[in-house]
């Protein structure tokens, strides 16, 4: 009788490249994008909004340069052109579009995914926790960038591009970085406090309904009670909140009925807060999901 022998049956191995354990993140970043990209209601058309939101604000720099205007005056109380008061008032349109892009895309990530199972799948593959979270952060960051972000860059350019001569140019330079510290602020707004509201239940009907009604409805009354009882407490309303540091860093203020607005510390602070408890929120609904699902990484 022969000995036994083993045949090779082809077996080869993988000779291919190998990605880091650090970049699974990407792979779920890219499928968000593509998630967000598919139908036409879903982000075209709201970006395509906020394209025309800023043609419209451009066209009014264009033609009122040099004009002054009551709405806003300096911080010393100094009526200022209307120029330097269209980017921090052009702020409030682009929250509206945020929060209507935070709808479509943000608010049921966490949500969607619990619903569906799709849990199962990711951590079937070794995907960890804080990779789901940071690669869908990032994915929303990058989609809500383009409507909270470019926008107010571009006026920040054509603001520079009216300048009279080179002395003024050089003047207004510090526009660029305030634009950019805005819009900024707006993404990280409208990207991580969603994901958050999309963590807190495992439907979607009802994570949409929970962050609309703490937007519309806990904003509003916030922005009231800051009416009546200290305006510090109008800095739970993020919208209030992003346009009262966007007056600060533009060194305007409103003038008439809309004069009174949250303080920047605490519009910063509310800011901070929220941003931060969101976050922890869907890491920590992620978390759980991986350990009551199969496989899972550490």
């Amino acid at each position: 009788m022969s000995a036994g022998q083993i045949h090779d049956l082809g077996y080869k191995r993988y000779v291919g490249s190998r990605r880091s354990v650090a970049t699974r993140w990407t792979v779920i970043l890219r499928q968000e994008l593509a998630s967000s990209w598919k139908t036409w209601w879903r982000f075209k058309v709201w970006l395509v909004a906020a394209a025309m939101s800023t043609a419209v604000a451009a066209g009014v720099l264009y033609f009122a340069s040099g004009k002054m205007i009551r709405l806003f005056s300096g911080l010393r109380g100094e009526t200022i052109q209307i120029a330097d008061g269209i980017i921090p008032l052009s702020t409030q349109w682009y929250c509206k579009i945020g929060f209507v892009v935070s709808l479509t895309l943000g608010a049921s990530v966490v949500a969607g995914d619990v619903e569906s199972g799709a849990f199962t799948f990711y951590f079937a593959r070794s995907l960890r926790p804080r990779d789901y979270v940071v690669g869908k952060l990032a994915g929303l960051a990058i989609a809500m960038s383009l409507v909270m972000l470019v926008g107010p860059l571009a006026l920040a350019g054509v603001r520079l591009g009216l300048s009279d001569d080179n002395d003024q140019l050089i003047a207004l330079l510090p526009v660029l970085p305030k634009a950019l510290a805005i819009g900024v602020l707006g993404t990280l707004i409208y990207a991580a406090v969603p994901l958050g509201f999309s963590a807190l239940v495992a439907s979607r009907r009802y994570a949409l309904a929970l962050w609309a009604v703490y937007y519309i409805v806990i904003g509003s009354m916030a922005q009231g009670l800051g009416l009546v009882i200290s305006p510090a407490i109008g800095a739970i309303d993020l919208a209030e909140s992003l346009g009262a540091i966007a007056h600060a860093l533009f060194g305007v203020q409103l003038m008439g009925k809309h004069a009174v607005e949250p303080p920047v510390a605490a519009a910063m602070i509310s800011i901070a807060v929220q941003v931060t408890a969101a976050i922890g929120v869907a890491f920590w609904r992620v978390r759980r999901a991986q350990q009551a699902g199969v496989g899972g990484a550490s």
